[in-house]
């Protein structure tokens, strides 16, 4: 079936009846199932004002979101349905959308209304303090951000079937996973495998993935796909892209990563394919580069139709900018302004360290957490950590100014994981909470 869009608020597009719409543990859902499914959904939350989305089952979630924005319902999108995150949303859950209220809903064949035009998702995300963020994203941005992205891959991708390591409780992976082939009508994976082995081991050909860099840079002990096997693409999305991630994951795959720059405010915004290493990002269409006074990413965004400001620091580049690092990651350290990012780039140049995050603590302090490599593995074992901190921070000062050595370290065998390879800072600060360090 060719991919293809309908205008904007139709997410519930007609199709044959028995196109696919999800795949894997069971039979596949057809259209004329998940459509019945959502009318009889959207029925019981008639009257319903706010409810809390949280599905296991990507075709669950893709059911219960249609049916809330049809219904009129304000959609809470929390990064999971654990009771402690429920527990903390602003005014309450509402009423909660799980599996198992999709799957009671009894189906029917009356056609749910059509999404009232300020439909809505709300999100809570974390910033880089892991303090929550309410960010709300209005359905017509969303439904613009899945054609501008049809628009530029739809024909290489034709009726890939789109599998994911992400959650669909994240802005990414709902847009790459669920709504975009929604749009599209492409069929998606209902599972969300923890594991690469898992994604490949029932790998269909010429596949979409959506990953994230956490996922491209666990691919150690994998084997390379035969070409036949190769996806059509593959989408990653999050956090920063290693460019030795990138080249190992395009030698496994077969495909070399697509990376999306965005946010959970702006939607995808730029994209680039890392050959050589840190390359610039490439604006996507109809998005343009503003006049920005202290030099963060400013632009005129297609999807909401209005100037968009982000924590991001850019510099400027022809069709698109080069990435410096976020805006809210400066420290102020004995009066000078340090880089928190710049910082990471230098422990992760060290041979000692396999990656490593910086940040400033309460008290002032910059500290650092790092895994070490096998080589400092090593050296840590025989130096203990304060020696082994000593050493890195004389091997850091040929890089970094006095101000930017970090005067704390931890060394952890991981460091916290974020389902998108953004490193939790509440989780990074606790380590220094403990009496002594690993």
């Amino acid at each position: 079936m060719t991919a293809g869009l309908l205008p904007s608020g139709q997410l519930l597009r007609l199709r044959p009846e028995t196109d696919m719409v999800a795949f894997g543990d069971g039979p596949p859902l057809s259209h004329a199932a998940f459509r019945r499914q959502v009318s009889g959904l959207a029925q019981t939350l008639r009257g319903c004002d706010v409810a809390t989305l949280a599905c296991r089952d990507s075709a669950a979630f893709a059911i219960g979101l249609v049916a809330l924005l049809r219904a009129g319902t304000r959609v809470l999108l929390p990064p999971n349905g654990l009771p402690a995150t429920l527990a903390t949303l602003p005014g309450g859950p509402g009423r909660l959308v799980d599996d198992a209220a999709v799957w009671a809903a009894a189906p029917s064949d009356q056609p749910p209304p059509a999404p009232p035009a300020d439909a809505a998702v709300t999100f809570f995300t974390s910033g880089s303090s892991g303090a929550p963020k309410c960010i709300s994203r209005r359905l017509v941005e969303l439904e613009r951000e899945a054609a501008l992205l049809e628009g530029l891959w739809g024909g290489v991708l034709g009726g890939a079937p789109v599998l994911a390591l992400v959650g669909h409780q994240h802005l990414y992976g709902l847009t790459f996973k669920i709504l975009w082939p929604l749009a599209a009508g492409r069929p998606f994976d209902r599972r969300t495998p923890a594991v690469w082995e898992s994604l490949l081991q029932d790998l269909p050909d010429q596949a979409a993935l959506v990953v994230s860099p956490a996922h491209l840079g666990r691919m150690g002990g994998l084997s390379a796909l035969p070409a036949a096997r190769s996806p059509a693409a593959v989408f990653t999305a999050g956090a920063p892209l290693a460019a030795a991630d990138a080249r190992q994951a395009a030698a496994l795959l077969g495909a070399p990563p697509i990376e999306i720059f965005g946010s959970t405010e702006t939607g995808a915004v730029a994209t680039r394919r890392q050959t050589l290493g840190d390359e610039d990002w490439t604006l996507l269409p109809g998005h343009r580069l503003l006049q920005s006074d202290d030099g963060r990413l400013r632009l005129y965004s297609p999807y909401s139709q209005a100037e968009v400001e982000t924590a991001d620091r850019i510099e400027p580049r022809p069709g698109g900018f080069r990435f410096l690092g976020r805006a809210d990651r400066i420290a102020k350290v004995a009066g000078k302004r340090v880089a928190l990012t710049e910082v990471e780039q230098a422990l992760a140049a060290l041979p000692w360290l396999a990656e490593a995050a910086a940040l400033q603590l309460d008290d002032g302090a910059l500290a650092a957490v790092a895994v070490p490599s096998p080589a400092g593995a090593e050296r840590l074992a025989a130096l203990g950590a304060f020696r082994f901190s000593r050493l890195l921070r004389r091997d850091l000062a040929g890089r970094l100014d006095t101000a930017a050595l970090p005067k704390r370290w931890r060394f952890p065998d991981a460091l916290p994981f974020h389902p998108l390879g953004k490193n939790i800072g509440a989780a990074l600060a606790a380590l220094f909470t403990e009496e002594k360090a690993r």
